[in-house]
C-alpha cells in the first residue's frame, strides 16, 4: 500500500506574507500602485471625494491606496481603470520622466534675469506675487529659445482643466504683473471664492472673459467635470500673471 504526500501548506494559513522579502517588496509596490492611481485621478479631473465615488469606493480607503497604506484587489484595480478610462495595465506601467524644457544653472553660475528666469510652483507664484511675500525660487532656469527678463517667470501647470492649451505637468512661461488688456488672455488668477480641483487654494490657471459686470474664469478642457468660475463682483479678484508661452 502507497503512501500518499501531503504538502504542509495543503492546509492552514499560507507564509507568504511572513517572508521579509515579499513583504518588502509589497510595500514597495504598494507605494508605486498608489503614486500612478493618484496620477491618473488628477488627469482624470477628480477630486478624491469624486474619484471614490465613481470606483465606489469609501473616500479614506482611496486615500489609503494612493498613498500605498492599504492592499488592493483585482476587482478594486478594475473599477479604477474604469473609472480614470486607461486599460488595466496602465496602472502598472512606469512613466519615465519627462526631459525637462530648460536648463537648470546651479547658484554660482545664475545671473537672475540676465541668463536665467525664476522656477516656482503655482502656489509660491501666488504668494509671491499675489500678496508680495519673500519667496525664495526653487531654481533658476534658461528656457530654451527665450531671452530672460524681470517679468517672466516659470511654473508647472498639473491638471486637465486647461489640457485643450496645456496639457498637465507642462512648465509654463509666465508675464507678472500681466499687460492689459487681458480680455481673452489664459491668466493665472486669485480669488477667495476660488477652489480650483486642478490646485486647489485659493488660485487657479484659466481663460479670462469679462462680460458686464461678470468676470468668467473658462476652462479649456476636453473634459465636460470643469466648470467656469464666475465672479459677480469680481472685486478681491487679483491677476497675476499671463501665459506666455507653453514651453515643450
Amino acid at each position: 500500500m502507497t503512501s500518499r504526500r501531503v504538502s504542509v501548506h495543503s492546509h492552514g494559513a499560507s507564509e507568504i506574507k511572513s517572508k521579509p522579502a515579499v513583504a518588502a517588496e509589497a510595500l514597495r509596490q504598494r507605494k508605486r500602485l498608489g503614486r500612478k492611481l493618484r496620477v491618473l485621478r488628477e488627469r482624470a479631473g477628480f477630486t478624491q471625494e469624486e474619484a471614490a465615488e465613481e470606483i465606489g469606493l469609501h473616500v479614506k480607503h482611496l486615500q489609503r491606496l494612493e498613498s500605498g497604506r492599504a492592499n488592493v484587489t483585482l476587482v478594486t484595480l478594475i473599477a479604477c481603470a474604469l473609472a480614470y478610462a486607461v486599460p488595466l495595465q496602465a496602472l502598472f506601467e512606469t512613466e519615465r520622466a519627462p526631459r525637462e524644457p530648460f536648463r537648470r544653472l546651479p547658484d554660482d553660475q545664475a545671473r537672475p534675469f540676465r541668463n536665467s528666469i525664476p522656477l516656482y510652483t503655482l502656489r509660491a507664484a501666488a504668494g509671491r506675487f499675489g500678496s508680495s511675500q519673500q519667496i525664495e525660487p526653487a531654481a533658476w532656469v534658461a528656457p530654451r529659445g527665450m531671452r530672460p527678463q524681470k517679468s517672466l517667470f516659470v511654473a508647472r501647470v498639473t491638471g486637465e482643466s486647461m489640457n485643450r492649451r496645456i496639457p498637465s505637468g507642462s512648465f509654463v512661461v509666465f508675464r507678472a504683473p500681466p499687460r492689459m488688456p487681458l480680455q481673452g488672455k489664459i491668466v493665472l488668477a486669485q480669488h477667495r471664492s476660488i477652489a480650483d480641483p486642478d490646485h486647489g487654494g485659493q488660485y487657479t490657471v484659466k481663460l479670462l472673459e469679462t462680460k458686464g459686470s461678470a468676470t468668467r474664469l473658462l476652462p479649456l478642457s476636453t473634459s465636460r467635470r470643469y466648470r467656469p468660475i464666475v465672479l459677480r463682483p469680481a472685486d478681491d479678484l487679483t491677476i497675476i500673471a499671463e501665459l506666455v508661452k507653453v514651453l515643450r
